[in-house]
């Protein structure tokens, strides 16, 4: 005997209240990536972690977490020549090769978003961009060229890497054993570099800047700045440069000796580090300069 109507729909709803609040699903890509090739993943929200292969083969692995009354979370991938882009999007959202773009309505404070979060292998060789809108990015296994960028979260990039980009609107900058040129900012957080070969750029809104090369290739320009917060550079011990080095409020220290030019103050100088050469612009609104000489 069938149960009554009202039964089944009381079933229904018993079942909808059992139900998890985050539905998730999950995405997958593998592939073929030769050396030289680019690896893309975007996500509008949600964190991306990349780590080496084992092989030639590229793995995408993207976690959806459905936030109750949100966005679902939609993936799109092209494969273009050799290289792979994969995103994750929200329906408001596009995405490119410069990242993913929102174009609809603005999230009220408090509301809650649903997630695209990324495990991704990379091969040897492979170039990797890697952003997301509002999470923690981390790249480890990175052997050529690496730009990792997040509008609201942390941005790690471990060592083996290439030239290196990373950026972060509101969080903490880490990179660790670049074996190239790297350029590195936040909005509002702590910048810390460490590379075998320089030049290195690095700037802040709000936190301390710390730097250590272990040598430096060609002559070109590298500028430190912080709106408020300590810059600390440790540079290899035959260093020459043109410095320009001013504080709002603090001193300047340097175990470098140098030729100064002009009027000297606690609070700026200008002057040349041993042959002169590259140009090193330093400045700080609230917080001291220091200059260490590498193995001192």
């Amino acid at each position: 005997m069938k149960p009554p109507v009202s039964a089944l729909a009381a079933a229904v709803l018993a079942a909808a209240l059992v139900t998890p609040l985050c539905a998730q699903r999950d995405y997958d890509w593998s592939g073929e990536l030769a050396p030289g090739a680019t690896l893309r993943v975007f996500t509008v929200n949600g964190t991306v972690t990349v780590r080496p292969a084992s092989g030639r083969t590229a793995r995408i692995h993207g976690e959806t977490e459905n936030a109750s009354g949100g966005d679902q979370i939609r993936y799109v991938a092209e494969r273009s020549g050799g290289d792979i882009r994969v995103c994750a999007l929200r329906e408001d959202a596009t995405c490119s090769d410069n990242g993913v773009r929102s174009e609809g309505r603005r999230w009220r404070w408090g509301s809650r978003r649903s997630k695209g979060n990324f495990t991704v292998e990379v091969p040897r060789g492979v170039v990797v961009h890697v952003s997301s809108g509002n999470g923690d990015v981390a790249v480890d296994g990175g052997t050529a060229d690496v730009h990792a960028s997040s509008g609201n979260g942390d941005v790690r990039v471990g060592a083996g890497a290439a030239e290196v980009h990373a950026s972060s609107g509101n969080g903490t900058v880490m990179v660790d054993g670049a074996r190239g040129p790297v350029r590195a900012s936040s909005g509002n957080g702590r910048v810390a570099i460490t590379t075998a070969s320089g030049p290195v750029n690095a700037s802040t809104g709000n936190g301390r800047i710390e730097v250590a090369m272990s040598s430096l290739r060609g002559s070109g320009d590298m500028s430190f700045s912080s709106g408020n917060g300590s810059v600390t550079l440790t540079l290899p011990g035959d260093f020459s440069a043109n410095l320009e080095a001013s504080t709002g409020n603090g001193g300047i220290h340097s175990d470098f000796p140098m030729r100064v030019s002009g009027r000297m103050s606690s609070h700026r100088i200008t002057g040349t580090i041993g042959n002169g050469g590259r140009r090193l612009h330093i400045s700080t609104g609230n917080g001291s300069i220091t200059l260490r000489r590498s193995g001192s």
